[in-house]
């Protein structure tokens, strides 16, 4: 009877309501008891798959109910924004009267009002509300004295007050033009909302789509554009009233103008353009930011429900899912713009020969200097100071990359010594690369062979420094690239300033970063490592919470099965404990961390890659080092520092500049007057260290009426577009048609490679091109350079896994240096020495043109060419055509030459400096045997790290994987 009254009490609280049905679950539970010591080794059993089972029941059983269902927030309409309500924010905003009356009578509706306040948040709460403060330099000013600080001054970094002022009234701090996070930025956003009004189909939808649709030339899609651009000149003729002269305020004026009516058909308008970039950037980071909502809701409902059945079910099997929660692992990618390892390396060992023979090279710079007509020089003279008192006395002091040293004294055998950057060695290819972990080629490569390139079945040429930015991630997508973000779904992720996030469950956009951070150092960094603090401190409860959850759990199993009521009332704590730890699960530290820094590179280029900007304890390369601290710090605070691995590569590294040159102007104007008709060039991209471009994604132009299409990168490579191939225009022409080239208007041919080669003799380190059609496993090329004055005329082959590298004109090729040890890196050893003239001689001497099994093999042409200042040419020259919009000819400059550039700091060239990046792993996972790296490809970056989260084994060319995983030479414990 008391039974039964207790019961009814119980059963009426609405705070407890106790189901029959589990009371029925209590009684039923076995008499036979599981033993003491049996509960006590859960979660402590030493088998590697538990460490894995939170993860895979995550995927399988938890996750893969998800549904991207909206009826989840139909009925949720409070928001905060900046700690208030929809409502109160939005009437704070310095919107048109008209429009804040529309957007406050429209907050009623959930369809227009939930979409709206999570792309708010994540504008606002994410990205504002942060000090301005240069973070690392309040650090600096902690650790050295003002004396000490005068004497590291430098472009990027003065002392004292006049010197705050002078910075940012020059614009030194980085460009001052940049976008800033602010109530008229956050009003403008929330204006294109509100005209938008039709975020997109999925708006009324019961689920969200898995991908975002872009505006095409369809007539709906073109009304809502010629509604929206009203608004985005009227925004921006705002804006540009409040600027001073300058080549920005040129530029939108420029945009302004070609938004007057009489300009609405011209090809490729900048207004209209612009424009469709913003729809699709304000559309698709909406549904981005409602998708994650969305995710985030479903999963702690999922994840709530999960637990309590499996309680009901099989109490052991849940608290195994703990124990493994508990163990489970945590994977940081960190992707670095420009991190070249030698230079690390040379810096935080001095005693290495990198430093002496890199001032060397400046010091001796003016035997570079170019003959003939249209040679300059950057107009930023380079401070190396700092690298000429490392070349001569050796520099000690504890706070000059502290990280750095520690990571090469503790982890050096996981750091390879020669890292691989692909050909060219350009970012909008090899972030991908790294980020990914996809080749550029084949079946769900990238399809990105280069900052630039002609789309020749569209006739779209494609150059990523402006709005084609956006066009990326839609690229990727068609080609089938699989990302991190969505291949580890099921994980709990976090995208800190990357690009290529749409599965990401939070975000920090990298578009945005390098907007707001071109004004505000330190942006990006601080608020990743605002996030992550906060859920370090969600980590630290939600592991005590999980263990006080085993353990309730397990006395809840010993209490005898009559003795209901104290089982009830043990029932009830555990209940609510699953609610809470379901809705404090997603806030804990992330499964899965991606974090990208652009800024090594960014500013090397303006002040070259030695300059005293990058290397001084003042300088990016510090700067970074204390940022990677940081962020490690607080996977310590979480208490997962030992179940952490950490991974990281640099996309490509960077030479200096002394002279520069335009290739175009050399060849094409030069031979338009000599022979006597115009060649009609179309130049596709900006000079290094001028301004974006804008294109017009639905009304660009084409290059059928062009003769060749150029375009330039970072100052290195240089790409040439010919169509005079016998196959057609859409097909790349071959060696033997560009010795036979007819301009439109020419009446002769030209030998085009020749005069080319000519007329660059002095600045070219080699062209190459195609001697056939090449496909994935199959091509030849063929590499053409000047050395004393003589033309040399080499080829390299593949055929499967072997490779072929001879010269047409001489006994032995040169152009790849394959006979010059790298004067950079410490002399081999003898056993190294005589190992590399082995492999010298098998390659070279040994090898028989028509007997591909005397070729060798990729690994060996590797290993013999880590020797070298070209690690990985010959691999890379063979596999550059492998995607067929990679141009006609590409032209590298030699070192110290830049070519289409005004500074002094390059990369997408062959020179050592460019193409040895960074990659290596640190963290306590990783054992004291591990294997040395030797010579290793960045791309290998993303395999590592997921083999590592998730105990797949993957294999290259399988799935999507390009590249090996390196887990297996880390022996991690």
């Amino acid at each position: 009877m008391r039974i039964t009254l207790r019961l009814e009490t119980l059963d009426i609280m609405d705070d407890v309501q106790i189901k029959w049905r589990k009371f029925k679950a209590c009684i039923a539970l076995p008499m036979a008891m599981m033993s003491t010591q049996a509960l006590a080794d859960i979660g402590d059993t030493p088998v590697i798959g538990g460490v894995f089972n939170a993860s895979e029941i995550m995927r399988d059983q938890i996750v893969s109910s998800l549904s991207a269902s909206t009826k989840l927030t139909r009925d949720i309409t409070l928001f905060t924004i900046a700690g208030v309500s929809l409502d109160v924010y939005i009437l704070s905003l310095p919107l048109d009267s008209k429009v804040k009356a529309r957007v406050i009578g429209q907050l009623s509706d959930p369809t227009y009002a939930i979409p709206l306040g999570h792309f708010l948040y994540s504008y606002y709460d994410r990205y504002g509300d942060m000090n301005t403060h240069d973070e690392f330099k309040l650090y600096l000013n902690s650790q050295y004295t003002l004396q000490q600080l005068k004497g590291f001054e430098h472009s990027l970094y003065h002392v004292g007050e006049e010197a705050e002022i002078e910075e940012k009234e020059s614009g030194t701090q980085g460009n001052s033009e940049g976008l800033k996070a602010d109530s008229q930025f956050i009003a403008s956003m929330v204006t294109i909302y509100d005209a938008l009004v039709e975020i997109g189909q999925w708006q009324n939808m019961d689920t969200l789509p898995s991908t975002y649709t872009y505006l095409t030339s369809s007539a709906e899609d073109l009304e809502l554009i010629d509604k929206i651009q009203p608004i985005i000149i009227s925004l921006m003729d705002k804006a540009s009233g409040g600027m001073e002269p300058s080549e920005m305020k040129t530029a939108l004026l420029g945009i302004i103008e070609d938004g007057k009516p009489e300009h609405k058909h011209k090809v490729n308008n900048k207004a209209q353009a612009l424009t469709i970039t913003l729809i699709d950037f304000v559309r698709l980071n909406v549904l981005k930011a409602y998708r994650q909502f969305i995710y985030k809701q479903e999963r702690e409902e999922a994840l709530h429900a999960w637990m309590l059945d499996t309680f009901d079910e099989d109490s052991n099997q849940l608290m195994v899912f703990l124990s493994s929660q508990q163990k489970r692992r945590y994977g940081v990618q960190v992707a670095v713009d420009g991190l070249q390892q030698g230079l690390l390396e040379g810096l935080v060992d001095q005693g290495k020969p990198f430093i002496k023979y890199a001032n060397s090279l400046h010091e001796s710079r003016d035997k570079l200097k170019l003959k003939g007509e249209g040679v300059n020089q950057p107009e930023h003279e380079q401070q190396v100071k700092f690298m000429n008192r490392l070349a001569e006395h050796e520099y000690k002091d504890p706070n000059y990359l502290p990280f750095f040293k520690r990571l090469y004294l503790n982890h050096r055998d996981s750091i390879t010594q020669v890292g691989i950057s692909s050909t060219p060695t350009i970012s909008v290819r090899n972030l991908p690369i790294i980020k990914t972990g996809a080749k550029v080629s084949g079946e769900r490569g990238t399809g990105i062979p280069n900052f630039h390139f002609v789309d020749r079945e569209d006739d779209r040429a494609y150059y990523f420094f402006g709005n084609d930015a956006l066009q990326l991630d839609r690229l990727m997508e068609s080609q089938g690239v699989q990302t991190m973000f969505d291949r580890l779904a099921y994980l709990n992720t976090l995208n800190c300033n990357g690009q290529y996030d749409w599965n990401a469950h939070s975000t920090y956009d990298g578009l945005v970063n390098l907007g707001f951070g071109e004004v505000q150092r330190d942006y990006g960094e601080k608020r990743c490592l605002r996030e992550l603090t906060e859920r370090a401190k969600v980590e630290v409860k939600l592991r005590h919470f999980r263990q006080e959850l085993i353990e309730d759990i397990q006395g809840y199993q010993g209490i005898f099965f009559l003795d209901i009521v104290t089982k009830l009332t043990k029932r009830w704590k555990i209940e609510k404990a699953i609610a809470e730890l379901a809705s404090m699960d997603g806030q804990g530290m992330p499964d899965f961390t991606l974090i990208y820094n652009p800024w090594p590179d960014h500013f090397a280029h303006f002040t070259g890659p030695f300059s005293d900007e990058i290397i001084m304890p003042t300088g990016e390369l510090n700067r970074l080092d204390h940022w990677l601290a940081k962020t490690e710090q607080v996977y310590k605070e979480a208490g997962i520092y030992d179940q952490t691995l950490w991974g990281m590569a640099g996309d490509h590294g960077l030479t200096p500049i002394f002279y520069a040159l335009n290739p175009e102007k050399r060849v094409f104007e030069a031979l338009s007057k000599e022979q006597g008709f115009e060649i009609v060039v179309k130049k596709i991209s900006s000079d290094e260290g001028e301004g974006p471009k804008i294109t017009n994604a639905l009304n660009y132009s084409g290059n059928q009426a062009v003769d060749v299409v150029v375009a330039s990168t970072a100052g290195g490579n240089m790409m040439m577009d010919f169509f005079n191939s016998k196959a057609g225009w859409k097909s790349q022409p071959v060696y033997e048609e560009l010795t036979q080239w007819r301009p439109f208007k020419g009446d002769k041919p030209v030998d085009i490679v020749a005069e080319s080669a000519a007329r660059l003799s002095e600045s070219l380190d080699y062209m190459v091109l195609r001697e056939r059609q090449c496909k994935v496993d199959d091509c030849r090329v063929r590499l053409v350079g000047y050395r004393e004055g003589v033309r040399l005329d080499e080829f390299v082959e593949l055929k499967g896994d072997k490779l072929f590298y001879a010269s047409h004109s001489a006994s032995e090729p040169s152009l790849l240096d394959i006979q010059t040890l790298n004067p950079y890196r410490v002399r081999p050893t003898e056993a190294e020495f005589q190992h590399y003239l082995d492999l010298k001689s098998q390659c070279l001497q040994q090898a028989k043109e028509q007997d591909s099994a005397t070729w060798c093999s990729v690994k060996q042409w590797r290993k013999l060419t880590a020797f070298t200042l070209r690690p990985d040419s010959v691999n890379q020259i063979a596999r550059l055509y492998e995607e067929d919009r990679a141009g006609t000819v590409n032209l590298f400059p030699k070192a110290g030459i830049g070519f289409n550039t005004k500074v002094p700091g390059r990369h997408a060239g062959e020179d050592y400096l460019e193409k040895d990046a960074f990659i290596g792993f640190w963290g306590a996972p990783i054992g004291d045997a591990a294997t040395p790296l030797t010579i290793e490809e960045n791309g290998s970056l993303a395999p590592t790290i997921y083999e590592y989260l998730t105990g797949e084994t993957l294999v290259p060319g399988e799935n999507g994987w390009g590249y090996p995983s390196l887990l297996d030479k880390l022996d991690i414990q």
